[in-house]
């Protein structure tokens, strides 16, 4: 399947852009989004993004100054179809799309039989694989009572989210602790999807770091994803910081920092991104001078919403959770996001949990042009909310949230050497 996104009329007319795997770009004037229409000056800089996951197609408002409109009707975020036509600036565009030939209303949940609803999304590239679906119901009492695989117990919950739960479990054999993480799909995933996940995973375990969290195996039981990994005996980074008597010192912060750019520069050594990072995938454990860190979900969520039919950044679900720490190159083709992306990231994470803002001023990621504010809006330095930062530490995290990549610290290690000498600072 593939979709066209066809100009019909303004300066470009007859101008094409071609989607045919998941993937997303922005149209506007400036010359660094994917789709560039300098001549339209009606047009903002960052107009809309535009994202594709076989077979749904997403359109997004990115805070626009004169709007968006999907056949005549100004929106914020639409789903868009064949035959649409979307109007921004003084260009029109069509949106031509090849339907999935894969009945959705055929499928039914493989627990209780329901029939899938209509606009089922279906992570398939051929017509002829079988698929499988739980709904709802079903997805709920799986994640509620996962059953383990052979050879452990769930002993309770220990968290959770959109993706999945996470149980604390206690291998048979030895007595040990691990965690088990369920994923199940909310849409039909397919045999090909769920091939390339596992090879995913075979990468995964290649990472061996002591600051990040140790990928063991996975199992799909029942149709239901389970990761087994490392257990953490510690809490998330906004929890850890909430649970502190008072916000961390520079010092501190520093000592994260490093323990997490340790992390992406094994991680990048080894040409792996994780694309996701937040306060939430950082665990830290011990008090608040010498915190121990580790890096969680390397490649889970990217998995999953690449292969197995999530939709990424124009879920709503999904970009409450981290749209304040994903960078510009993240949001104009996120597929395309290299090392520098982390690096950006990673940045954002130290200032939200030093000062519990994010670095533009007045953001909010419900807000309509907050993908916008990333693109365009400057950092707001670190000290106007901790004065007692020294200069040179809020000189290392905005030098790494730089707009271009290539203005950012060249490696996770450069990074590293620029925050070392701060991890005594007091205050």
């Amino acid at each position: 399947m593939h979709v066209i996104l066809r100009v019909t009329s303004g300066p470009r007319t007859g101008k094409e852009y071609l989607f045919d795997r998941h993937s997303t770009f922005v149209v506007g004037r400036s010359s660094h989004v994917q789709f560039p229409l300098p001549d339209d000056g009606f047009l903002s800089r960052n107009h809309f993004l535009v994202e594709f996951n076989p077979p749904a197609c997403y359109l997004k408002d990115l805070g626009s100054t004169n709007g968006t409109k999907l056949n005549g009707v100004r929106v914020g975020s639409a789903r868009l179809k064949n035959g649409d036509i979307i109007s921004a600036g003084g260009t029109s565009f069509e949106v031509v799309a090849e339907e999935s030939s894969v009945d959705a209303m055929s499928i039914r949940c493989l627990d209780c039989g329901q029939k899938a609803p209509s606009d089922l999304m279906v992570a398939t590239t051929a017509v002829d694989q079988k698929v499988e679906w739980y709904c709802d119901r079903c997805v709920d009492q799986r994640r509620r009572y996962p059953t383990p695989p052979e050879g452990f117990r769930i002993e309770r919950r220990i968290g959770g989210g959109g993706m999945g739960e996470v149980f604390l479990a206690w291998r048979r054999s030895d007595q040990q602790p691990f965690a088990i993480k369920t994923m199940i799909p909310t849409v039909a995933a397919s045999r090909h999807a769920k091939e390339r996940f596992r090879r995913e995973q075979e990468v995964m375990k290649d990472l061996r770091h002591p600051n990040i969290v140790a990928f063991i195996d996975m199992e799909e039981i029942d149709g239901q994803f389970q990761i087994i990994m490392e257990y953490v005996d510690g809490k998330n980074a906004l929890e850890w910081v909430g649970s502190l008597s008072r916000p961390i010192s520079t010092g501190t912060a520093a000592r994260v920092g490093l323990q997490l750019l340790a992390a992406l520069d094994h991680a990048h050594a080894k040409g792996y991104v994780h694309r996701d990072i937040k306060p939430s995938n950082l665990l830290v454990g011990g008090g608040g001078v010498r915190p121990k860190v580790k890096l969680s979900d390397f490649g889970l969520a990217k998995s999953f919403r690449d292969d197995a039919g999530f939709v990424g950044l124009t879920h709503q679900g999904d970009i409450g959770g981290s749209v304040g720490f994903i960078s510009p190159d993240h949001i104009r083709d996120f597929r395309q996001v290299k090392e520098p992306a982390d690096i950006y990231s990673a940045a954002t994470t130290l200032y939200y949990m030093m000062s519990g803002h994010y670095p533009y001023l007045n953001f909010d990621p419900s807000r309509a042009d907050a993908y916008n504010m990333i693109l365009e809006y400057p950092t707001v330095p670190i000290r106007a909310h901790r004065p007692d930062v020294p200069e040179g530490f809020d000189r290392v995290l905005r030098k790494a949230m730089e707009k271009q990549p290539r203005d950012r610290w060249k490696s996770a290690a450069a990074m590293y050497e620029a925050l070392r000498p701060f991890v005594d600072e007091p205050g």
